[in-house]
């Protein structure tokens, strides 16, 4: 493919992907986080040799989505895990783009990585996680396709997992580029989303307990992933009710294990039988505390 160079600005209002130059993402390709996120300097695709700017015509959109409920969020519970969507809208440009690529992150106030994702198993070739500096971002692999051949409109989506108690607000930076994958960067279209940001429901804040590194309660779900099924293990410090559901990627719930069930403390297993291949959400609630963890079955 052929190289672009990226020049560098203060401004956080023209971040974009370079797709044609970086179609295995720009971090990957040695471009690092191009969203605004990590730092006060970043990367941008605006420039005459690249991109030539914005394009408004393309409409970039990030959603966070309860898994449960399937509900759009403007709060998160603390280490709760969420759907991340991100759509693109080119349809009011005449030609055909067949294919875009994206860049996302999510930072805590202070420009850190906030919170972890997870891929779905059924796109571990098309989209990615990479480390920058004091962040990691998620971008495309290859060329991602639009929803339906010939229409200008494009979806992409993966699990993030909010972090731990107390760390306030997270902010979303996402950029989107619609490409005609010709290899050079001339009839591209790229844009940003207008960044989202979310604060913590201040319940969690104070009466939410980590699922790693703690003694008095736990969360685990092992071997993961496997080909074969899961153990569902936790372990209750007092006797609570709990509920146990798992859900697949499109938020459907497949299973309940436990529904408001009261449970004395000490330790507990469960070892369902999932037999349908990918990634699945197994929530966990204690009284009206929330625990999420993924599973992929290969």
């Amino acid at each position: 493919m052929k190289k672009y160079s990226l020049a560098f600005t203060l401004s956080l209002s023209f971040l974009y992907i370079v797709l044609s130059s970086d179609i295995d993402g720009p971090a990957h390709h040695g471009h690092g986080n191009v969203t605004g996120a990590a730092t006060g300097t970043v990367g941008h695709c605006q420039t005459s040799s690249c991109h030539g700017g914005n394009n408004p015509l393309t409409v970039v959109q990030l959603q966070i989505t309860d898994t449960l409920t399937m509900a759009p969020v403007t709060v998160y519970n603390a280490l709760q895990t969420y759907f991340i969507t991100i759509t693109g809208d080119a349809t009011a440009i005449s030609t055909t783009l067949p294919g875009f690529g994206f860049q996302a992150s999510a930072v805590l106030g202070n420009h850190t990585q906030a919170g972890t994702y997870t891929i779905p198993a059924s796109l571990a070739g098309s989209i990615h996680t990479y480390p920058c500096g004091a962040t990691t971002i998620v971008e495309h692999s290859t060329r991602l396709s639009p929803i339906t051949a010939g229409v200008n409109k494009y979806s992409i989506q993966f699990y993030w997992t909010a972090p731990a108690p107390g760390s306030d607000s997270v902010t979303f930076y996402t950029l989107l580029n619609a490409v005609n994958g010709d290899g050079a960067s001339s009839g591209d279209n790229p844009n940003a989303a207008p960044n989202v940001t979310i604060y913590e429901n201040p319940a969690t804040a104070t009466s939410a307990v980590p699922v790693t590194g703690i003694t008095d309660n736990s969360f685990s779900v092992y071997p993961n992933p496997s080909s074969g099924n899961p153990t569902i293990a936790y372990a209750l410090p007092v006797p609570a009710n709990i509920s146990i559901a798992i859900y697949d990627i499109t938020g459907k719930k497949i299973m309940q294990l436990a529904d408001n069930e009261f449970q004395s403390s000490g330790d507990h297993q469960y070892h369902p039988t999932i037999s349908v291949p990918g990634t699945y959400l197994i929530r966990l609630s204690v009284g009206n505390i929330p625990y999420s963890a993924t599973f992929v079955k290969e």
